[in-house]
């Protein structure tokens, strides 16, 4: 058996400290996720509905920050990588300044015309529109504070600093829970607000968040020491088109996955609501696989970004390759939990017999399609690094709008096929993006052609 040699051990001790963080990050985040459904759980359907109805909404605008976040991250892991410090400054701070102005017109939206968020794009309608048009008013306003969340620990993450990103998402989530149910129950004596409240805690905790997280990118050791906030309104057409050219593809990117969910739920509910609930179900229990694995990709775009950016090609190389092997073995043990257990998973969350029969299929496919669609990620993410953000989205349109969507549609509207016909189209997906990411990757030759942003 061949030893590790040195280098590799250090590559891979990199890998594995900046994996953690985001591992952590997402476990907390999925637990504070149950708690908040908890506060809520109890107050009715209505209020669960109104509350799911924001959350939707936040995902389309969140979609937007996060491909954002990705092009500041392409551009900081680039000028890391070419000890470029005043380059980070000026990208991270004005990214952080226009996504602000970005999310006040967003907000604005939220404020003036709810009716078009939840009437026009969701069909709510009646008591439930008028519930969750409070609801959305009141959410709106923390988002411009989550979209600086979100830039800056995108910039972070650019840098190889995962565990500042993690103190800032767990401030921020923990948070939501302990004020959501402070405001939600009326605890230490404020009043008892239910649904608002949980509303308002969300908000709060953003806003929390936001602060912390320019505080400690501006303190003295912070990346952005010694920048002033005026600086973060002084645009920069270079800056702002590197990033925003970067990151409006893979913003795309998350709105078509966004889309796509919409779509699939409403074919999945034409079977009824045991089937939609299997899903969901379902969904729940996979994360328990995909949860570990997701950092992979993040690692991809910081690695390979920053030592394509320091002209060490072969340096982008080698980490890539350890980071498509840690991929696949976790990819491995999480598809094959969901494969060999599924029955056991879903015995967790619900003891209806029927419901786990029908989750069942889906975590088998899913169990299958871990492999595919995590090294489709990695290699998604690297392309990204390189600064080829577009092809990403290309591979993601073709996936989901020629693959997906289409054979979910057309079982559940024209053939009334089997719903786990649209089960196996997701698994289809995700080895037809492999195919795609794979091809794009091979073809480009990224360290010989990389876009240095």
């Amino acid at each position: 058996m061949r030893l590790m040699t040195e280098e590799q051990k250090q590559v891979r001790w990199q890998i594995l400290t900046f994996l953690i963080p985001i591992l952590i990050s997402s476990i907390l985040e999925m637990l504070v996720g149950i708690v908040s459904m908890k506060l809520i759980g109890d107050l009715g359907s209505e209020s669960i509905s109104a509350m799911g109805l924001s959350t939707r909404v936040r995902g389309i605008i969140w979609a937007v920050y996060k491909g954002i976040a990705i092009g500041v991250q392409v551009v900081v892991a680039q000028a890391y990588g070419a000890n470029n410090p005043d380059r980070i400054k000026r990208a991270l701070s004005q990214t952080t300044g226009s996504i602000f102005l970005v999310s006040m017109l967003f907000l604005s939206s939220m404020l003036i015309v709810p009716q078009f968020w939840l009437g026009t794009l969701f069909g709510a309608q009646g008591s439930l529109l008028e519930t969750g048009i409070q609801v959305l008013r009141v959410v709106g306003c923390g988002m411009p504070f989550l979209g600086i969340v979100l830039i800056i620990s995108g910039g972070l993450q650019g840098k190889g600093d995962a565990k500042t990103p993690m103190m800032i998402s767990g401030l921020m989530n923990i948070l939501n829970a302990l004020f959501g149910a402070i405001l939600v129950y009326g605890l230490f004596g404020l009043p008892k607000m239910g649904l608002m409240g949980a509303a308002y805690g969300l908000a709060l905790s953003q806003f929390v968040a936001a602060m912390f997280a320019l505080h400690l990118a501006l303190r003295k050791s912070g990346i952005l020491s010694g920048v002033k906030i005026k600086s973060f309104f002084k645009f920069s057409k270079d800056i702002m088109t590197s990033v925003y050219n970067t990151g409006v593809p893979s913003a795309i990117e998350s709105l078509f996955w966004q889309l796509s969910s919409i779509l699939l739920i409403r074919a999945i509910l034409t079977y009824g609501e045991d089937p939609y609930a299997a899903y969901q179900l379902g969904l729940q229990a996979e994360s328990v696989a995909y949860m570990p694995a997701a950092g992979f990709q993040v690692a991809a775009t910081a690695f390979v970004g920053r030592y394509l950016g320091a002209k060490q090609p072969e340096m982008a190389k080698r980490y890539l390759k350890e980071i498509l092997l840690g991929a696949i073995l976790i990819s491995m043990l999480g598809g094959g939990m969901l494969v060999a257990f599924p029955r056991l998973l879903l015995g967790f969350m619900t003891p209806d017999a029927k419901l786990i029969e029908i989750g069942s299929f889906y975590l088998l496919v899913c169990g299958l399609a871990q492999v595919p669609q995590n090294i489709a990620g990695v290699l998604g993410g690297a392309l990204r690094g390189a600064g080829y953000t577009k092809m990403p989205m290309y591979a993601a349109f073709v996936g989901l709008y020629m693959v997906r969507v289409p054979i979910a549609l057309t079982a559940a509207y024209l053939f009334s096929w089997s719903v786990n016909v649209i089960f196996l189209a997701i698994g289809i997906d995700m080895s037809v993006r492999l195919i795609l990411n794979g091809f794009l990757y091979f073809k480009t030759n990224i360290y010989k052609r990389p876009k240095i942003v």
